[in-house]
């Protein structure tokens, strides 16, 4: 092993750190050892082969870091002053920053981008009430006593409000005013985690909504559809209403 090679071994990571390719590295250091070179004294000396070291040195003559010099009939290359390589760099940078602000305005879209899921049937319904009700949250719900029972049985209300319990949740429920709807708010299933009140009696539902956290869920369980959507400012907006709603009763 010669000593050009030996040099490229040493520093060949840290040049491609500034953005050349691997074989841009090789042919740049490998005349900066050589002083100048033609492409056969390249060939020799870096491990790239003949017919496409050409294709690589076009880059880096365009890139400022070779020189092109003609004598007679030969054609020399003399590497620049590796300074610029940091003037290589500091242009990437300046390239970076320029879109800098697009692509961070893209982050931001893409990471307030709602997640939405959607469930249906019956064992749908369920798991919507279920990763609801798994919440150290205020859980704020509007729904039908009427539509729920309809659906969901003994088993499946004493498990969610077992999740709300474990979870250290709280729960503010909006219920139709049914007398279903009174029945399930006066029920013993609220005590110590719930602050149910009843709707405005010409206040009728045909979805239902719970709101937890980031979490809005919307639920049609007449016809066992349902969606969970994952936003901050949507879960705000939601369960502000909501607030609003309960105040004024």
């Amino acid at each position: 092993m010669n000593n050009t090679n030996k040099a490229n071994e040493k520093f060949i990571d840290q040049i491609k750190e500034v953005g050349l390719e691997p074989k841009e590295a090789e042919i740049y250091l490998a005349i900066l050892a050589l002083g100048k070179a033609t492409i056969s004294d390249i060939a020799r000396n870096a491990p790239v082969k003949r017919t496409t070291i050409y294709q690589y040195i076009d880059n880096l003559t365009q890139k400022g870091l070779l020189l092109k010099s003609v004598k007679g009939k030969r054609i020399f290359y003399v590497a620049e002053d590796p300074e610029k390589l940091l003037k290589v760099l500091d242009e990437k940078k300046k390239k970076i920053s320029a879109i800098l602000p697009e692509l961070q305005k893209m982050h931001s879209i893409s990471f307030h981008k709602p997640k939405i899921r959607f469930y249906e049937g019956l064992e749908g319904m369920r798991e919507i009430y279920d990763e609801m009700t798994k919440t150290f949250h205020d859980i704020y719900g509007v729904f039908s006593a009427d539509k729920y029972w309809a659906v969901f049985n003994e088993s499946d209300d004493k498990k969610f409000f077992e999740n709300i319990r474990h979870h250290g949740g709280h729960i503010k429920d909006m219920v139709e005013d049914t007398p279903l709807g009174r029945k399930h708010i006066k029920s013993g299933r609220y005590k110590g985690i719930g602050a149910p009140k009843l709707l405005p009696k010409d206040f009728s539902l045909a979805v239902d909504m719970m709101i937890a956290g980031d979490k809005v869920a919307m639920i049609s369980l007449t016809n066992l559809v349902g969606v969970i959507i994952e936003n901050p400012e949507i879960a705000d907006l939601q369960r502000n209403f909501v607030k609003f709603l309960r105040r004024e009763i």
